[in-house]
C-alpha cells in the first residue's frame, strides 16, 4: 500500500515538472512587441542573431504600409455598409456606386497581394538557402489552410 502511493505521488510530481516545464518552453507571448510575436520564426528557421534584426527591421519599415492598407479596407467596408443601408432603406441598388466599390476592392486586392509577394520576397533573400526552403514550406502550408477555409 505504501509503494503504491509513493509511487502515485511520484508520478503526479513527475507529470506537474514535465507539464510545467513543457509550458514553459512553449508559453505564447507576454509582451505585445513585434521582437515577441516574430521570435518564433527565429527558432523556427534557425534565424541568426543578425538575419532576425534585419527581418524584424524589415517588419518595422514595413508597418506604415499595412496601416495603409488596412485604413483603405476599413473605407471600402464603410462604403459597401453605406450601399446597403442604402438598398435595405430605399429599396434600391445604385449599380454604378456598387460597381465603383467592386472596381476599387478588386484593385485594393491585387494592391495587397502585390504588396505581400514583394515583401515576403524580401524577407527571403535575407535567409540561407536551407532557411528559404523552410520559409516557402510554411508558406506553402498557411496558403493551403487559408484556401480550406475559404
Amino acid at each position: 500500500m505504501r509503494n503504491s502511493i509513493l509511487t502515485m505521488v511520484v508520478g503526479l510530481t513527475a507529470g506537474l515538472l514535465a507539464y510545467s516545464f513543457y509550458y514553459n518552453s512553449f508559453k505564447p507571448c507576454e509582451e505585445d512587441t513585434l521582437e515577441c510575436q516574430l521570435s518564433w520564426i527565429q527558432d523556427y528557421l534557425s534565424l541568426t542573431d543578425d538575419q532576425f534584426e534585419v527581418v524584424l527591421a524589415m517588419h518595422r519599415d514595413h508597418q506604415p504600409e499595412v496601416n495603409q492598407l488596412e485604413q483603405q479596407i476599413l473605407v471600402l467596408e464603410q462604403r459597401l455598409a453605406s450601399l446597403e443601408e442604402e438598398r435595405i432603406e430605399n429599396d434600391r441598388i445604385d449599380f454604378i456606386a456598387f460597381y465603383n466599390y467592386l472596381q476599387d476592392k478588386v484593385d485594393l486586392d491585387k494592391t495587397r497581394d502585390s504588396s505581400t509577394e514583394s515583401f515576403l520576397a524580401k524577407i527571403g533573400d535575407v535567409m540561407t538557402i536551407e532557411q528559404r526552403a523552410r520559409f516557402d514550406e510554411l508558406l506553402k502550408d498557411f496558403k493551403t489552410s487559408l484556401s480550406e477555409k475559404s
